[in-house]
């Protein structure tokens, strides 16, 4: 059974290193006073693809296993050679758009601090311990969690969809909450709900939710 929270650790353990990497060539570029203007454009234009060659095969892994039980669970087979190609296709295009977006977060609060050095007389330290913000790890976590969680969902629903093109059966899926004292407000109405709106987890940052599959009850 995939394990979830091994996942995560890993993942995070990967980014926050990762991200730790950028933070050292990002101040590298800048120089000392800091420079925004030497930064190249191709760092904030490309610069995410060094994580993506590292996060996406735990991405993709976590794909295939979460389908993998999901086929074994309900005693089904599927063909392997076409997961693994959905696997991969889902993991670069999900990942391009994260980290694209993660960068371009990253260079709005970079743009924004920087300043700072020079009308709040700082040191390079001061500098990078703001800068730090976007590539600390506890942003790190954030993304492994949202992330292990978005790969196991997307798994099973290629698993569900395959099957249903092979064999007819519709599965119903069920939202499930974690249940425990960190559920949110938004995530814990939705609790053992059918999920009818196209909407499945994760439905926010750090979201740990699952969903689950039951055969659809016969219409009378």
């Amino acid at each position: 059974m995939i394990d979830r929270y091994e996942i995560e650790r890993k993942l995070a353990r990967v980014l926050s290193k990762d991200l730790r990497v950028e933070l050292d060539k990002l101040l590298t570029y800048l120089g000392d006073p800091p420079n925004l203007a030497n930064v190249p454009p191709e760092y904030w234009q490309g610069g995410w693809k060094d994580i993506q060659k590292d996060v996406e095969p735990i991405l993709v892994d976590t794909y295939i296993e979460a389908a993998m039980d999901l086929a074994d669970g309900i005693g089904i087979g599927i063909d392997w050679g076409l997961a693994n190609n959905t696997a991969a296709n889902w993991a670069r295009t999900n990942l391009s758009d994260l980290l694209q977006k993660m960068f371009q977060t990253t260079y709005d609060g970079v743009n924004e601090t920087v300043p700072r050095f020079f009308t709040e007389n700082w040191t390079i330290e001061d500098l990078t311990r703001h800068l730090e913000r976007w590539h600390s790890p506890r942003r790190a976590e954030l993304i492994a969690t949202t992330e292990t969680t978005r790969a196991v969902v997307e798994g099973e629903r290629a698993a569900v969809e395959q099957m249903t093109k092979e064999t007819g059966i519709e599965l119903v899926p069920i939202w499930l909450t974690a249940n425990d004292e960190m559920v949110c407000p938004v995530c814990g109405p939705r609790h053992k709900k059918p999920i009818t709106d196209g909407v499945f987890p994760p439905l926010h940052p750090r979201c740990r939710c699952m969903s689950a599959y039951e055969p659809k009850k016969a219409s009378r």
